[in-house]
């Protein structure tokens, strides 16, 4: 079609120029008028087919439908009437709903009714029937509405040739009604509560002093009469006005009282939109009432480059003997909070030391039996006794942690552990548990795992062994896999354990039970809870009269990423290395520590001296400043290792490394001991790992 009329416009433009050519130049053309008629007839019914072809008449008919859309999806009528006829030519089609007004009703009747309302018709009289006229917002009763309609009545006059019309537009003003309706009530509202406010003001303090940081003068007005703090009420320069007021203070408030409310600060603070009020408390400084106390509130407002100050200001003199009173009792009582939690910390920590020692000598003898050649039976006793000697460890910690007396909450313990001796051991208590059942444990690590990691062993530990023990408990027969995983990233590796018996399984029911469980009524104690401590998660997979499994998940930092396929493959129970010449110190008043410590460093091939006292270290560093390190208690009669440390730090020349070797293991003491000059520091019983690392750090790598 649009080719079509392209080419009739192109023959239309043709015949133009053709005839315009022949009309000027043809003498033939020119005489034969009937030639001429037809030519130029033809002309124009071309240019009438491009003008009402069907393309432009379907134009005018979507422009048509478009107008009509709009004005029916609006909340306006319109109506167009002849203003001589007073006939209705146009009436829009959304009549109905927005004035409730059938079409088919007479539009005339329609048009009268709304121009006869009271208050239009008294507006209309006084209109000059050419300017527009716009009325203001009525009543109307549009029978759709369940609520008060409001409209607006809007007349445009225009001409037509010799034709005169009006369109009236009746908008839905309903919505503009009530949002002015609702900022009225709102106005209303602000200034009844500006009354109240105001009133509560008056009632609630003494006297208001406000300054105007622009022209920075003031004026103070008293609320009460009875006492007059300033003087007569006065206004005028803020700068002098201050001096005056600073004269009533007591002179030990007056350096408080300037800062505060000095005209430089106040300016500075809103340079720097520090606007949040703020208190000061002070006195009267003359002889009747130096013990009167003034409390003063200071609000900043800013508007519209308006910078100004409001102070209010009351009697607060009861209130503050009373506050002070209350602060001694409370001084008082912190004090003596502080003497009691001191004295419950020693005690603990001495309790500690005085049950850590001995099983010291246990588990350092029973480790170092260990790596003599013994016979299977007497090796098995030796390994029970070194399992339940760490068992007993764990729960010494827990129970003397002074952190954790008379308090619910558990906290990290962090340090450097291997895996393969805490799953190994778990594995081992495992079997002990099980007993004569027909039930076979099995311990798959993933042989990529590194071998040793930073974190809370003895809280992953404790949460293994209780889901371990569950298995233990409900399964009869077949076996339990220990089944250990790792995805490392970049530092850190995330540790999958989990845990499968072929035990008698559980339904769904118990399932969310164990996991929204925060006792020990379910079997697997608080281990949800010791999950979340480790930043790591809980989650059950059972089977009834099949099978269950527990995974649990947490991240730990890598410290050595040495194949747990290494450790495997080496018959060595840790790693031990030679620093054969090297020179070793240790001081330890207890003499049965000492075989113990000394028997813990023989795989290392040392020259180790042994020492009973701080003086006697003391003594013989002077006589001989020759050792590679030097191990110190800390709890010793007569010089303690703090004071032996400070004295060895006295001696020229000496620049040899000091690890305190103390059984004060609480949370914090390590943080003591290394603030106060020691290099490193050995809980007692000394751990292996532990013992290596220190080692390690200070002889292998100088040699």
């Amino acid at each position: 079609m649009k080719n079509k009329k392209l080419y009739f416009l192109i023959l239309f433009i043709v015949l133009i120029l053709v005839y315009i050519f022949f009309s000027m130049t043809s003498v033939s053309f020119k005489e034969n008028v009937m030639m001429d008629y037809l030519f130029l007839g033809l002309i124009i019914l071309i240019g009438l087919y491009l003008i009402f072809s069907k393309d432009s008449l379907n134009d005018l008919k979507t422009k048509n439908q478009l107008f009509n859309s709009i004005v029916e999806n609006s909340h306006s009528v319109y109506i167009m009437i002849n203003s001589k006829t007073k006939k209705a030519m146009y009436v829009s089609k959304n009549i109905e709903e927005v004035l409730g007004i059938r079409v088919s009703e007479k539009l005339e009747d329609v048009v009268f009714k709304i121009l006869n309302i009271p208050v239009i018709k008294s507006e209309l009289n006084n209109w000059d029937m050419v300017s527009e006229y716009v009325g203001q917002m009525i009543e109307y009763d549009n029978p759709k509405y369940n609520h008060q309609m409001w409209i607006k009545v809007k007349i445009f006059p225009f001409k037509d040739r010799e034709e005169e019309y009006y369109v009236i537009q009746i908008l839905d003003a309903t919505k503009d009604h009530d949002r002015q309706h609702l900022l009225i009530s709102q106005a209303t509202d602000i200034k009844a509560r500006e009354v109240k406010l105001n009133h509560i003001t008056a009632s609630s303090y003494d006297f208001e002093m406000n300054i105007n940081l622009v022209t920075n003068s003031y004026d103070l007005k008293y609320f009460k009469l009875d006492n007059l703090y300033f003087g007569e009420e006065k206004r005028g320069n803020y700068k002098e006005g201050l001096k005056e007021i600073l004269s009533y203070i007591n002179e030990h408030d007056k350096e408080l009282f300037y800062s505060t409310l000095s005209l430089e600060n106040l300016k500075e603070r809103f340079a720097k939109y520090e606007l949040d009020s703020i208190q000061i408390r002070y006195r009267l400084g003359n002889e009747v009432k130096n013990n009167t106390w003034l409390e003063s509130t200071i609000f900043f407002l800013s508007n519209r480059n308006k910078n100004t100050v409001s102070v209010l200001t009351k009697n607060v003199t009861e209130n503050a003997e009373s506050i002070r009173e209350q602060n001694v009792m409370l001084q008082n009582a912190l004090n003596e909070a502080k003497i009691a939690d001191k004295a419950k910390t020693d005690l603990i920590s001495t309790i500690s030391h005085e049950v850590r020692t001995p099983l010291t000598s246990i588990m350092g003898l029973s480790e170092s039996l260990l790596n003599k050649k013994l016979n299977n039976d007497v090796k098995e006793d030796i390994e029970n006794i070194n399992t339940s000697s760490h068992d007993l460890l764990d729960i010494i910690d827990n129970l003397l942690d002074p952190s954790k007396v008379g308090k619910k909450e558990i906290k990290k313990n962090e340090k450097q552990y291997s895996i393969l001796e805490m799953f190994k051991k778990l594995e081992k208590t495992t079997k002990e548990y099980i007993g004569n059942k027909p039930v076979e444990v099995n311990l798959i690590l993933d042989s990529n795992l590194p071998v040793v990691l930073y974190g809370d062993d003895k809280r992953i530990s404790s949460s293994l062994t209780k889901i371990l023990n569950n298995s233990v408990k409900f399964t009869n027969e077949g076996n339990i896999d220990i089944h250990v995983r790792g995805e490392k990233k970049n530092s850190n590796v995330k540790l999958i354990v989990e845990v499968s018996d072929t035990g008698i399984g559980m339904d769904n029911n118990k399932i969310k039970e164990i996991i929204n469980s925060k006792d020990d009524t379910t079997g697997f104690g608080n281990v949800k809870n010791l999950m979340e401590i480790l930043g790591g998660t809980l989650e059950i997979e059972s089977k009834v009269g099949e099978y269950t499994k527990v995974t649990v998940t947490f991240i730990q930092k890598i410290v050595e990423d040495n194949k747990v396929r290494e450790m495997m493959n080496n018959n060595k129970k840790a790693e031990e290395f030679s620093l054969k010449g090297r020179k070793v110190l240790i001081v330890d008043d207890n003499k049965l520590n000492l075989k113990v410590t000394k028997r813990l460093l023989e795989p290392y091939e040392l020259d180790v001296t042994l020492l009973e006292s701080g003086e006697e270290c003391i003594d013989l560093v002077n006589e001989q400043n020759n050792f590679d390190l030097i191990m110190l208690d800390q709890m010793m009669p007569g010089l303690d290792g703090i004071t032996t440390l400070n004295k060895l730090r006295e001696i020229n020349s000496f620049n040899t490394p000091i690890v305190v070797l103390t059984a004060d293991a609480m949370e914090g003491q390590k943080e003591k001991y290394l603030s106060s000059g020691f290099d490193d520091y050995i809980s007692k019983p000394i751990d292996k790992s532990e013992l290596s690392r220190v080692l390690k750090k200070f002889l292998k790598n100088h040699e």
